[in-house]
This record gives structure tokens, sequence and C-alpha cells, in this order.
């Protein structure tokens, strides 16, 4: 099945968020991702601060490896606790698309990101991040999910 994904342009803001860091083989990463979101979500209702926006993980992959941070945009800068930790989503150029479907196809996601960038002769700028608007806990249809990628680049 082809998908065209349309990208959008965004000119992003300094994001404070908190978040735990961690770095595994990828078939770990979704049990990582879950207990991640876990962990920064009780740490915030200890805390008292209410997240700004969906969860969030941001990746660099280091050959078998993957470098993920992992957790939730927030109002202002947290303390942390030693598991969670302050970080920020950068600001700057980002292509921006959304994918519908299984976390199995994002891969496609990212093509369309790599091919649009080439096009336009920009370079990505740094990791890239995927904002989760669905819960699969609360929708279990896996072609009702919604994941923007995130992918900053340079002019």
């Amino acid at each position: 099945m082809t998908v065209t994904y349309q990208i959008n342009v965004a000119d992003l803001t300094d994001q404070y968020t908190a978040v735990v860091r961690g770095e595994m083989l990828r078939e770990e990463l979704p049990g990582w991702l879950a207990e991640a979101f876990q962990a920064v979500r009780a740490y915030l209702e200890r805390a008292g601060v209410d997240p700004t926006g969906p969860p969030f993980a941001r990746y660099s992959t280091l050959g078998d490896t993957v470098a993920a941070e992992a957790g939730f945009p927030v109002p202002h800068e947290v303390a942390g606790d030693g598991s969670v930790e302050p970080s920020t989503l950068p600001d700057g150029h980002a292509a921006v698309i959304t994918h519908m479907g299984p976390y199995d196809d994002l891969d496609r996601a990212y093509l369309a990101a790599r091919d649009w960038l080439g096009a336009h002769r920009y370079v990505p700028a740094g990791p890239h991040w995927e904002i989760y608007h669905t819960d699969p806990n609360t929708e279990p249809d896996p072609a009702r999910w919604r994941t923007d990628v995130v992918v900053p680049y340079r002019m």
C-alpha cells in the first residue's frame, strides 16, 4: 500500500520537558517507552506539574542501539528526581509529518521526510522525535493511532 504524506513546515520554539533517558536495543524500545512515560507521569503528579502536551520520544541511532529520551512537555523547567530529568525540545525549522496507523509503519513517514528534505536541499539538524497523540491503551485499533514525526532541519 502506498501512503502519501503531507509535510508541514514548523518554526519551533524551545519547549521545556521532563524526560527519562536511556540507551537500548531497538527491540527493547516499546517496553522502555511505556515504563519511561509511566515514570514521568508519576513524577509530574508528585511535583504538581501538568504536562502541556502529549508524550514524545526523541531518538538517536547508535549502530544497533538507540539513545532515547521520553517524556512530556511541561510549562517550566522541572527539578527532576534522579530518574526523571529536565530537558528541552529545540527551537528552529522542522518538517512535521502526521502518521495514522501502527508504529511499525512509521518508517514510511521517515522516508517521506528524508525525500522532502533532499528535494529542498535541507540538512537534518539534530535528533528527530515522535509525538504520540493516541494512547494504545485506550484506542485498541492501530489504524486510528496518530503520531507526529518531527524532523529538525537547517536550510
